[in-house]
């Protein structure tokens, strides 16, 4: 991952202190020195922080993958002055994940910051590696359920209401484009950056960063001396995802700032959801709340278990 902003011709300066331009952001047409595009960051993610009322007294539970975003949003967070606490979900993804785990250590250890790993193969028995092949399912799908129900169970455990997640101003576009384009009407509700809790064990979720676009975050790793985990995830490639950012991507070189009119005019007005509870009960297996008997992750372990021993499934092709 490339992090280093292109260089700026000579004599750029920054439009804020006149000081030697290091960053330009095309979307909003302006030029900063790499001190005031750090408190650019800063105060995007601030005005999130003031948007859905969350005071600095909140304790936060933030989800670090090693990645630079969710490194990114817990910098900041730190520098904002609230307390937090990181967690790590371990997916046992082959050398992706020990290095994974290098990166937030690093990171958490330059800042003296508390935190702590846990493995999936601790809660299901099987992991993410485990999984792939012995299933027909979307890994990617699957992934993203673990990790939910996972950090869930560790907010209440650990004695957190909120959880903090990296996603930022691509995600959320990507993810809205995405599901216009395929008319998935019933996520639209739950398109909004911060999620309060609608039962005692489900924790608010909030994305403090999508107001800041991915490359910016990669500039802000780079002139706050953070170093996240450069690799993407193997079983990411390919995902319908990455294409629909590609697009939006496209449509930024051409008329910059497309991606955040886009989001924000959609989030303009809305407010965060409320969750309809009234078929909502706990899995009979885990007791995590869930629409069916028995949550998917539980009715995916027994799946798993009752396979176990069997050979595992040769590679496709």
């Amino acid at each position: 991952m490339q992090l280093t902003p292109p260089p700026l011709p000579a004599g750029a300066k920054c439009k804020r202190c006149s000081g030697r331009g290091q960053m330009r952001l095309p979307s909003h047409n302006t030029i900063f020195c790499s001190d005031c595009f750090l408190l650019f960051c800063r105060n995007a993610v601030a005005k999130a922080m003031k948007k859905f009322g969350i005071p600095r007294e909140t304790d936060l539970l933030v989800a670090v993958s090693g990645g630079k975003d969710s490194l990114a949003v817990w910098d900041i967070l730190n520098e904002l002055g609230y307390r937090t606490r990181g967690v790590h979900v371990n997916l046992g993804i082959d050398t992706f994940s020990d290095e994974s785990v290098r990166a937030v250590e690093e990171f958490a250890s330059s800042r003296n910051l508390p935190w702590s790993s846990h493995s999936i193969a601790d809660l299901l028995g099987w992991t993410i590696d485990e999984i792939r092949p012995r299933t027909r399912r979307s890994i990617c799908s699957i992934c993203g359920a673990i990790k939910r129900q996972m950090l869930n169970r560790l907010a209440v455990d650990l004695g957190y209401g909120t959880v903090v997640s990296g996603h930022n101003l691509d995600d959320e576009a990507g993810r809205l484009l995405g599901n216009i384009l395929r008319n998935r009407t019933q996520y639209f509700d739950k398109q909004y950056p911060y999620l309060p809790s609608p039962h005692p064990r489900m924790p608010a979720k909030l994305k403090p960063l999508y107001r800041l676009e991915s490359h910016e975050l990669r500039a802000y790793c780079h002139f706050a001396s953070i170093r996240p985990h450069s690799a993407s995830c193997p079983y990411a490639r390919g995902a319908s995802s990455h294409k629909v950012k590609e697009a939006l991507n496209l449509l930024e070189t051409k008329m910059p700032g497309t991606k955040r009119d886009f989001l924000f005019s959609y989030l303009r007005n809305r407010k965060p959801p409320q969750t309809d509870l009234s078929e909502l009960r706990l899995c009979e297996k885990c007791g995590a709340p869930s629409w069916l008997p028995v949550c998917s992750v539980c009715a995916l372990k027994a799946q798993l278990d009752a396979k176990r021993g069997e050979p595992e499934p040769r590679p496709e092709g």
